[in-house]
């Protein structure tokens, strides 16, 4: 490996390898440190866009001042280090070089304290600070390739949204085994250098273990099990660390009772500001309307796009957005559909339940693929614009545009009222009485919102312990 290193050191063009900062050791680069500061500043922005930030200047205060903690035990201080809580439900975190840390909303139920979040932000920070993506990013760019995520329908999508996924593919990059040890090894360190017991990590590392990828929601943002190494097999691994922290800096302190009043109230799953499903249907109570997808297709919510997908393979989808108002819906159509390369094939003006609409059929190509589109542009409100679509290739199109015509007729609007009914759910507290299960407080407190299993792993426990009475533990309400 190291002579293969050293050849691509010989041969890239304007490439030089640095020192890791964190290791010492070699590594392929080709960016300065300004450089991966300028492609951190540019990606967070998109992050910031395509994801959103959670609401709550409480939690984001809290979780900053641990990373302002971490980042001055790292190897690369002086970084522009920011920390952020973004709003998508899925289960992970992330970086982007240059020092911008991410963590979903979706993770800290799953947290049970400061020291195992101050490991998170750690292992997260120590891969910043390894210039880890950065390395990665150099050597894709040394053997000519793109960063990319996903299948043919990410880039499907995308060329017909318009939307930005640079940021995104540069934040999942899927970083190697020792890549995710050394993360580890080096998140101990600055969280227990800190104070914080270093047994943060391996106990994390456990709990992400038991989470399975349907455990929690996917919908906008990939899984932790998808974008990391799996987290069971790294456990062993990093006692050796816990070990040597835990001699150097004693047992360190959890922290339960100030990690868990930030997460009092916590919105849990999809929100009212993305969008949600309830009862089969896609709603957005802030925007007032909505939409039945297809029946068994996977729903994946960002702030900029909603997508639908039919299966794993990607060759069947359906978007929903907002477009560009050129005029009249049917002006708005010709626009759009021009400028992504579509070609139309039949069109006509309708009416979408009170909506006026312009409903058309158009073809096109995507990297060399013939793809067909059936897509509906809806005037909602006074001056909104929707594109909702279903793309598919070309011997799958036929197939599947009586489901894509079924979804751009169940598209509604919102009563005030019933938009108002429509709430978040929400991480609460509970104490455990005589004869609570998993089973019974997933169905009775948490309203089924919430597997059994999900539930108990959210509590620290696996699935088959039940819970111990007189325990205080997370549960999931209505909001």
């Amino acid at each position: 490996m190291r002579r293969v290193v050293q050849s691509a050191c010989l041969i890239a063009v304007a490439a030089a390898c640095a020192t890791n900062p964190a290791t010492g050791k070699k590594q392929l680069m080709l960016m300065s440190e300004g450089q991966e500061i300028q492609l951190g500043k540019e990606s967070d922005q998109q992050v910031r866009q395509e994801m959103g930030v959670y609401s709550d200047t409480g939690l984001q205060t809290y979780v900053a001042g641990i990373g302002a903690k971490l980042k001055q035990k790292s190897h690369r201080p002086n970084l522009p280090w920011t920390y952020t809580v973004v709003d998508a439900p899925a289960v992970n975190a992330f970086a982007l070089p240059g020092g911008f840390i991410y963590l979903t909303r979706g993770i800290l139920p799953f947290l049970r304290d400061e020291a195992e979040l101050a490991a998170v932000l750690g292992h997260e920070t120590g891969h910043v600070d390894a210039r880890h993506s950065a390395s990665q990013y150099s050597t894709q760019t040394a053997l000519g390739g793109a960063l990319a995520v996903g299948s043919i329908f990410s880039e499907q999508v995308g060329a017909v949204s318009g939307a930005a996924s640079q940021a995104l593919s540069l934040a999942f990059l899927k970083n190697s085994r020792d890549h995710e040890l050394e993360a580890d090894r080096l998140g101990v360190g600055y969280a227990s250098q800190n104070g914080w017991a270093p047994e943060g990590m391996p106990d994390l590392l456990n709990t992400l273990g038991r989470l399975d990828e349907a455990s929690g929601s996917s919908r906008g943002v990939p899984n932790w099990a998808l974008t990391h190494p799996p987290a069971v097999d790294r456990v062993s691994r990093v006692q050796e660390s816990v070990t040597a922290a835990r001699a150097a800096t004693g047992d360190g302190t959890r922290g339960r009772q100030a990690f868990e009043s930030h997460l009092d109230g916590m919105v849990y799953g999809d929100s009212r500001e993305q969008g949600m499903v309830r009862n089969g249907e896609f709603v957005h109570p802030i925007l007032r309307f909505g939409v039945k997808f297809p029946s068994g297709w996977n729903v994946a919510n960002s702030a900029q796009q909603v997508v639908a997908q039919r299966d794993e393979n990607g060759t069947v989808a359906m978007i929903l957005e907002v477009a560009p108002t050129a005029g009249s819906p049917r002006e708005t159509a010709q626009a759009s559909m021009a400028k992504s390369g579509f070609v139309e094939v039949e069109g006509a003006e309708r009416s979408l339940n009170g909506d006026p609409a312009y409903v058309g059929t158009y073809r096109g190509k995507m990297e060399n693929t013939e793809v067909g589109l059936r897509a509906a542009f809806i005037r909602h409100g006074q001056n909104q614009t929707f594109l909702l679509a279903g793309l598919a290739t070309a011997d799958q199109f036929t197939g599947a545009r009586s489901a894509f015509d079924g979804a751009i007729a169940s598209f509604r609007t919102l009563s005030q009222a019933e938009a108002d009914r429509i709430q978040s759910d929400r991480v609460r507290f509970y104490t455990v009485s005589s004869g609570d299960t998993w089973e019974s407080l997933a169905q009775g407190q948490s309203g089924g919102r919430v597997k059994p299993g999900t539930l108990a792993i959210m509590n620290g426990s696996a699935p088959n312990i039940a819970p111990k009475v007189g325990e205080r533990i997370r549960i999931v309400t209505g909001g």
